[in-house]
């Protein structure tokens, strides 16, 4: 069977969420992805992804051949490490640029251009090649210049700070939401760019900001703010749609937004009275509050039957723990949890994708590789000899 990206080849410097999810994508419809890691520090660390985030973590010697078989974000694709300060690791980037139609970074602006990675010396390799920065806000304006992760650009687009509720603090989001939708528009933005290529023969430089990404969030929330200068808040005190605990102390959401699910609602739950006052300013307080009452009388998985049983309301089961998630029947059924085989491990699970293609679906082609798995078998396909791999090593290039 042919993937979809089969044939396109992908160099990745990334480090954070954002540009490994993207790679991540990318590798599973077939693109080959050659991830550039970096050496061990003088204390015997590498940056690795866990829980969402880059940390810098202190391994034994035998803990990636443990960890990484889980790594989801890393599957499919292979690993050199290279010590990009050094002008030799820096010439082998060039090098491996040459036959690669995607270039991935997310360094902070300006960083690439020190490490001689940046596009312009890229572009004059390789003319074809789709290069793609990824930063937290850009490549201009007057905040590129500043570190940051997810919280910040869900900060400054308003995103935390909507969707809190009246009277209380800002706070995070127990998600990386910013990291993978600009995961995602990288994503796009490299698949237009390539069928761009497809019709003009050239490649193309790709700006990707976090912040850009997450005021997509408020594609519904600008357009009252734009015409009338309505500040909505998402987060609010609503009847028809809330999060509410029930009798067992779990929770339950509810969406009853059209007009017939609000019925069926107030119907199920014995308040036909509540019908006409959907949109009731005056009584949503009074509404709120006695919904909540109705809903403390049972338990959260027997208000689950009711609700969605029949006239059909929208409700759904509030997970709050992974076990919870992971032995839902819809996440199973949608082969978003995979069993995969690992000669030492045995079974190992993962993260399944979300895309569904019905013709050319997700291949997994190998777990996630050892760091510097495949240094000695890139270095060798660009012509160097076992000779100068060994002295690339003791000079400190490779790992």
């Amino acid at each position: 069977m042919t993937l979809p990206l089969e044939g396109i080849r992908v160099l990745d410097l990334s480090r954070l969420l954002p540009g490994p999810f993207c790679s991540w994508v990318l590798a599973d419809f077939g693109a080959e992805v050659v991830r550039i890691e970096e050496p061990l520090d003088a204390k015997g660390r590498r940056a690795e992804l866990s829980q969402g985030v880059t940390r810098r973590a202190v391994f034994t010697s035998d803990e990636p051949a443990k960890v990484r078989p889980y790594d989801c974000l890393s599957r499919n694709k292979k690993s050199i490490i290279l010590n990009l300060k050094n002008k030799k690791a820096q010439a082998i980037v060039h090098q491996i640029a040459q036959e690669m139609d995607i270039f991935l970074e997310e360094f902070r602006p300006g960083v690439v251009k020190r490490l001689g990675v940046d596009y312009e010396i890229i572009k004059r390799i390789n003319p074809r090649i789709i290069y793609c920065s990824i930063s937290l806000y850009g490549q201009d304006g007057p905040y590129h210049h500043l570190p940051g992760h997810d919280p910040c650009a869900l900060s400054v687009t308003g995103a935390i700070g909507l969707s809190t509720a009246e009277g209380e603090k800002p706070k995070p989001f127990g998600v990386p939401v910013a990291d993978v939708l600009t995961g995602f528009h990288a994503i796009v933005g490299i698949l237009l760019a390539l069928r761009a290529r497809d019709i003009t023969g050239k490649g193309q430089y790709i700006d990707i900001s976090m912040t850009d990404s997450a005021l997509d969030l408020l594609c519904l929330a600008s357009q009252p703010y734009f015409r009338k200068g309505v500040i909505s808040k998402i987060n609010r005190k609503n009847p028809s749609s809330g999060i509410w605990e029930t009798k067992d102390g779990k929770f339950i959401c509810t969406t009853n937004m059209e007009a017939h699910h609000w019925a069926n609602f107030c119907r199920v739950i014995g308040r036909e009275d509540f019908i006409s006052h959907q949109y009731d300013v005056a009584k949503r307080e009074e509404m709120y509050h006695e919904v909540q009452k109705i809903f403390l009388t049972k338990d959260r998985d027997e208000w689950l039957r009711i609700l969605q049983g029949d006239p059909e309301t929208q409700s759904a089961p509030v997970h709050r723990n992974l076990d919870e998630v992971f032995s839902d029947p819809q996440v199973l059924h949608r082969q978003m949890m995979l069993e995969l085989n690992h000669p030492d491990l045995g079974v190992v699970k993962q993260l399944g994708t979300s895309i569904k293609l019905s013709e050319t679906p997700v291949k997994i082609r190998s777990l996630a590789p050892l760091p510097g798995e495949h240094t000695v078998e890139i270095l060798t396909q660009l012509g160097y000899s076992k000779e100068e791999i060994n002295e690339l090593r003791r000079d400190g290039v490779v790992e």
